[in-house]
């Protein structure tokens, strides 16, 4: 492997391919994620003040012995190497603490449960990037790119220097 990509070492790259195949998800397209959102930081946290998707906030705030306000709060923050929203997670079927998603293994497999949806639903990779970082791939009608494609060409970015780096061809 060449190591002149410095930041490739600092991923849990054995972590995310474990994960990324157990799940049926290109390992390579999981890391170019973690970097892009967290540059492999597992304890990355954002609180995202105008977040408006919230799941059973008086379900969830009850069972963790919570109050309302702090499982919103913990919904509206997005959390650790994929930088999933709590509410999100919550869709995907997390019942314990949001904190619990800063552990790495668990944040990779919500992705990953999360990805598999997306692709699903939307099969071109670069409308599924768009999803993942907005919600939906919404394409500007002037220009026909994705309203965030620096994003998606930032992910798509890091996907190619693994390729690159690990002589894969896709």
């Amino acid at each position: 492997m060449n190591m002149n990509r410095a930041w490739i070492a600092n991923l849990p790259l054995n972590l995310i391919k474990d994960v990324a195949s157990e799940m049926s998800v290109p390992w390579n397209l999981l890391a170019a994620i973690v970097q892009t959102e967290s540059g492999g930081n597992r304890y990355a946290a954002r609180f995202e003040p105008d977040y408006k998707y919230y799941c059973k906030v008086k379900e969830y705030a009850k069972q963790n012995q919570i109050t309302e306000i702090t499982e919103t709060v913990l919904q509206k923050t997005s959390w650790g190497l994929t930088q999933l929203m709590g509410g999100l997670c919550r869709e995907l079927g997390h019942n314990g603490s949001l904190l619990e998603i800063l552990d790495q293994e668990l944040n990779l497999r919500l992705c990953c449960k999360h990805l598999l949806v997306l692709i699903k639903r939307h099969p071109e990779r670069d409308a599924m990037l768009a999803a993942y970082n907005a919600g939906s791939p919404i394409k500007d009608l002037k220009t026909g790119k994705y309203r965030n494609q620096d994003y998606v060409d930032k992910v798509l970015g890091y996907f190619g220097e693994l390729n690159e780096t690990f002589g894969l061809k896709i």
